[in-house]
């Protein structure tokens, strides 16, 4: 059985997600390809993913219809972006002689309506990193509960525009009915209940959860150190400006217990970012993480990870701090509270400042290496590898 996964960007979450699949799936045996807009140049990985061949006018394009649907949502909100182009080659020896194509992000890489007629004796398997697919556009709802009715007062998008969201998810729905050959992987329960409920004419039994599979750490995780004078808090994202991300309700909370316990708490911040959040305390360290061994090197130093986002799904980043034995913190947003509370740790209502600073006062050290244990068992690659070959296998109907 042949695989093939098609992803728009090699950066991201969802991009990040579909090659880790891939590795899972080659590491057991599977024949895995990828196709990607992009290429990955990471050291030693640099035939991972098979590049496409796009031209200039179709480069114009699609940067075209990028910045349309920027101007579409209003300020202040994240992109919704209804429209995709197909820039795939239908042809392409991969695509036509593999058995399933996964589609993980489809953003100016197909549309969807190319994906579900094209081959359509073949396994079409999509797996829904956010929420874009089955609302007609919005890649976080915020919980906005439209996706089962339409999208007409939608406060994302400009009033003009609301209609194009709407028709899209109707086709969208109209299509997945008229093509059957196809399965819905959702990694957390939240995501699935939700796609579920904007496809409700859609069965059940085409909806599947499984999580996003995580490798294990380079380096194994220290042990925890009982008589630890500090508590080493985490937060970690691609981009810390995006509002999604919240990490300035972090900062707040951090303020707050940096003033109740002045010596015992300090705080790294992760990610990419034009401005230097350190300078506002001594105690919060600023750092950038490249490769995955640099990333590794800070979840070892760190004692709980934090994600206090006001919308996620389900942050890859969860499943890498878990690997690593490290605590959590979490919103309860999205599909962070299933995972929070199947590891038995803290959460604390989205956006509640005093929430979260009760939870970091109240946190205790973890027990690295009995959460390490679990996290292997739920997100390993020899685990999610042989849930996803359930997926592939199934004969179509």
């Amino acid at each position: 059985m042949k695989i093939v996964h098609l992803i728009t960007s090699t950066t991201g979450g969802a991009a990040q997600a579909a090659i880790r699949l891939h590795e899972a799936l080659l590491e057991t045996g599977h024949d895995s390809k990828i196709i990607s807009v992009e290429r990955r140049v990471e050291a030693n990985q640099s035939d991972v993913v098979k590049k496409l061949n796009t031209n200039a006018p179709a480069r114009l394009l699609s940067s075209t219809v990028t910045l349309f649907q920027q101007r579409i949502t209003r300020r202040g909100y994240n992109s919704v972006s209804p429209l995709s182009l197909n820039l795939l080659d239908w042809s392409d020896l991969e695509v036509e002689s593999a058995d399933v194509l996964h589609l993980h992000a489809f953003y100016n890489l197909v549309s969807i309506r190319n994906f579900l007629e094209r081959y359509p004796h073949k396994r079409k398997v999509v797996t829904f990193h956010d929420e874009r697919f089955y609302t007609g556009g919005c890649h976080y709802s915020f919980e906005c509960e439209q996706i089962s009715t339409g999208c007409q007062n939608c406060p994302q998008v400009y009033g003009v525009f609301r209609t194009l969201m709407s028709n899209e998810k109707k086709n969208t729905a109209k299509l997945i009915s008229e093509s059957m050959n196809i399965v819905f992987v959702c990694p957390s329960m939240w995501i699935l209940k939700r796609a579920r409920k904007s496809f409700s004419d859609i069965p059940s039994k085409y909806f599947v959860q499984i999580y996003n599979p995580i490798p294990k750490p380079v380096v194994r995780p220290r042990s925890t150190i009982d008589l630890k004078k500090q508590i080493h808090f985490g937060f970690v994202a691609q981009n810390l400006d995006n509002p999604v991300k919240n990490l300035g309700l972090l900062l707040e909370a951090f303020k707050d217990v940096h003033q109740i316990h002045p010596g015992k708490y300090v705080l790294t911040i992760v990610g990419e970012s034009n401005r230097d959040y350190s300078q506002d305390n001594p105690k919060i360290q600023q750092k950038l993480a490249s490769t995955p061994s640099e990333l590794q090197e800070l979840f070892n130093s760190i004692d709980i990870l934090i994600v206090p986002s006001a919308q996620d799904n389900l942050p890859n980043v969860m499943g890498e701090a878990l690997m690593s034995g490290l605590g959590l913190i979490g919103s309860k947003t999205g599909g962070i509270p299933e995972i929070a509370k199947l590891f038995d740790q803290d959460l604390f209502e989205s956006g509640d400042k005093a929430g979260l600073v009760q939870a970091m006062l109240d946190c205790k050290l973890p027990d690295r290496a009995q959460i390490q244990r679990q996290a292997e068992k739920v997100f390993g690659y020899e685990s999610i590898a042989s849930e996803m070959i359930k997926v592939y296998s199934v004969a179509p109907d």
